[in-house]
């Protein structure tokens, strides 16, 4: 899968773009090579993002769910409805710059995410670990305070973070499953990196009563 955007990322294609195509598609060939639930009735497919159940409306891509989405959010179903397919993971964690095209964007994606990440929770342990707790996400080892978060349905993203001490500052790291090479581009995935920090900080400010 090769990537659609221009190289500054500013540029993404508008979500306009994508709701045509995806009104001009066959909503049940998208939902079943997603492997996803599609109700000839309602004329609905299922999906979960970030452990949240919505519901997509064909032709007109109405989403209902427990909140609203965001632009980058509801591209990002479409994206995924539109040009990726499910696969299964074998298990393997990779860096962005392991993934087709990843080397492309990889100061992008460091300097939005990766950096971003370390610089937001690098000093607070302990909020990271509330937010994780609500988003949900599974603890993991393999760093000082570690999270695995289910994007979607089999799609898991690792993020792993180290305290950093009198020498050294704090430093993170963001590991996908395997099996985003076959969901989404390396665009998309810069995107998703952005979709789930700003997840995370739209809960922790609740959390702090912001």
């Amino acid at each position: 899968m090769e990537p659609i955007y221009g190289k500054n990322n500013k540029e993404e294609l508008p979500l306009e773009f994508y709701v045509k195509r995806f009104q001009a598609g066959d909503p049940a060939e998208m939902a079943a090579r997603c492997a996803l639930p599609w109700d000839e009735e309602t004329k609905t497919i299922a999906m979960t993002l970030l452990g949240e159940p919505f519901t997509v409306s064909h032709p007109d891509f109405t989403v209902a769910g427990p909140r609203a989405l965001s632009n980058p959010e509801r591209i990002l179903l479409l994206r995924y409805l539109l040009d990726g397919r499910c696969a299964m993971p074998t298990g393997q964690y990779l860096t962005y710059r392991e993934f087709p095209w990843g080397e492309v964007y990889l100061q992008q994606f460091t300097g939005r995410c990766v950096k971003r990440f370390a610089f937001s929770y690098g000093g607070k342990p302990e909020l990271l670990r509330a937010v994780m707790e609500k988003m949900p996400a599974a603890a993991l080892n393999r760093s000082d305070v570690g999270y695995q978060v289910e994007l979607m349905p089999g799609l898991t993203v690792q993020f792993l973070l180290w305290l950093g001490d009198e020498e050294f500052p704090p430093s993170g790291q963001i590991l996908f499953s395997d099996n985003f090479r076959f969901a989404f581009t390396a665009e998309d995935m810069a995107n998703i990196g952005d979709i789930i920090l700003n997840r995370m900080k739209a809960i922790g400010a609740g959390l702090q009563g912001r």
